[in-house]
Formats: C-alpha cells, structure tokens, sequence
C-alpha cells in the first residue's frame, strides 16, 4: 500500500514547485501514479512565509489544492507525534510531519537528513533529490 502513497515534507513541495528541478524518471513515475498527502504543518509552513511573493503562493495554493491531500491533525496523529517527540531529537513540525506519514502507511519524501536517517516503528522515507 504505501507504495503509491507518498507524504510531501515541506521541503519536497518546495522541490516540486520550483521551476527547473527535475525528478530521477522513476521518482516522477511513481508520483505521478500516487495518492500524494501533506501535514498541515507544512501547508501552514509554505504559506505563512512572510516575504511570499503572490506569484509562489498563486503557485504553491493551486498545487496543494490541485494535487495533494492535507491531512489535519487527528488522534492517531497527535499520539505518534508525542512518541516520536518524546524519544527523539526531532522538532515538533518534524515530529508531526512523521507521524502523518506513519500513521497514513505513506512514504514521507523529504530531504531533511534527521527524517530519512530516522529509525521509527514503520515509518518509511525516500530522499526527494
């Protein structure tokens, strides 16, 4: 199942909106055929950036509106959240954005090297570039 199901860390859409970054083939394939999630953490933390021209977040609203599923906070998550906080280094949006992912059974794309080198029960993750 998790597969065709992938969790969009913050930087990964960051990634994805920008002009001119290209995926490995495989990679773009495979999100192309894919059911693609997002925290509200990140969702909060791609459009709350103060100096945002209205161009990137024209930009970066239809692609979340478009493509990726937000996912809001929910009891599952909130639980995970507190494991994975209470027994790592993570940072709480981290920490969030993990827990979705392992909770949605998803691979969480990230370039974050402190989430892919993150050992944690089932949670899986894939380096975007």
């Amino acid at each position: 199942m998790s597969e065709n199901r992938f969790v969009l860390d913050t930087n990964a859409v960051i990634f994805l909106t920008t002009r001119g970054n290209i995926l490995p083939s495989d990679l773009e394939d495979e999100l192309n055929n894919a059911a693609l999630f997002a925290s509200v953490i990140s969702e909060i933390e791609l459009l709350s950036k103060p100096t945002l021209p209205p161009d990137e977040e024209k930009n970066l609203r239809a692609f979340l509106s478009q493509r990726i599923i937000i996912i809001d906070l929910n009891i599952d998550i909130k639980q995970e959240t507190i494991a994975l906080r209470r027994n790592t280094a993570l940072k709480l949006p981290d920490c969030i954005i993990a827990a979705t992912a392992s909770k949605l059974e998803a691979v969480l794309l990230t370039a974050d090297k402190h989430l892919l080198n993150l050992s944690w029960r089932d949670l899986r993750t894939r380096k975007i570039f």
